[in-house]
C-alpha cells in the first residue's frame, strides 16, 4: 500500500472497514464510495455534496 498516497490508504481503510461491517469478504466499489464518504473531504464528497 505505499504506492498510494496517505488520503488513499486512510479511503482503503475506511473502505476495508464498511466491508467489514456489512460481512462482506472483499472491498468493492460501493465500500469505496463509502469509504471517501467517510473520509469528508476531497473532489468525491465535494461533488456529492453539490448534487444535493
Amino acid at each position: 500500500m505505499s504506492n498510494f498516497t496517505p488520503r488513499a490508504q486512510q479511503v482503503l481503510a475506511l473502505a476495508r472497514k464498511e466491508a467489514d461491517r456489512f460481512n462482506h469478504n472483499f472491498v468493492g466499489t460501493e465500500h469505496l464510495l463509502l469509504g471517501l464518504i467517510k473520509l469528508g473531504q476531497g473532489v468525491a464528497v465535494n461533488v456529492l455534496q453539490k448534487m444535493g
